[in-house]
């Protein structure tokens, strides 16, 4: 398995997160209070944007919209299907993963930046799902690339940049899943 088919995998993951959602959730208060499940959502949708903008030079979203979580008003599991295919063509973009790119935590070749959004979008996949009370349990044959993903981006320096949360208690009859959340900064609802 590539990098780039765990971003897809982690992608896929929040696109059907978001395409699950009822329009009856979207005014939630998510686990990322006080942002509803729309802003949350919103907001994952935008950071892949972002990132994908960041290592292609392109601006798709502005960081002001995507930290601050505008809400997105249209259909969102529209607007998921549409930032997973533009994301995942410009991640495709040659010599993306050998060039070095601009990030807030310094100059990095793109097969180390290629993590972030990639924890990033399985963490909010798996958010946008707790928040409505749903399971989500990432495919146990992905596991071994997502614990790499995770130990490469779940670091004292991703945290002392905002990049990441602290990490969580991790429950006794915690999943492989929701460790790794946990390891993300993500509380594991009991």
């Amino acid at each position: 398995m590539t990098q780039l088919d765990t971003l897809e995998y982690s992608l896929h993951e929040l696109q059907r997160s978001v395409a699950a959602l009822a329009d009856s959730q979207m005014g939630t208060v998510s686990n990322c209070a006080p942002w509803t499940v729309r802003e949350l959502a919103s907001h994952a949708l935008n950071n892949q944007l972002l990132w994908a903008g960041m290592v292609t030079g392109e601006h798709l979203v502005s960081p002001e919209d995507t930290m601050g979580a505008v809400a997105y008003e249209g259909d969102l599991s529209r607007f998921a299907d549409d930032v997973v295919r533009q994301a995942m063509a410009l991640w495709r973009t040659e010599g993306v993963l050998a060039q070095t790119h601009v990030t807030p935590l310094g100059e990095l070749p793109g097969s180390i930046v290629i993590n972030f959004p990639t924890i990033d979008a399985l963490a909010h996949a798996w958010d946008v799902a707790a928040s409505v009370g749903r399971a989500l349990e990432f495919a146990p044959e992905e596991m071994p690339a997502i614990t790499a993903v995770v130990e490469a981006t779940c670091t004292d320096a991703a945290r002392e940049h905002g990049l990441i949360q602290a990490v969580a208690a991790v429950p006794g009859d915690a999943t492989d899943t929701e460790r790794l959340m946990a390891a993300a900064g993500r509380t594991i609802p009991r």
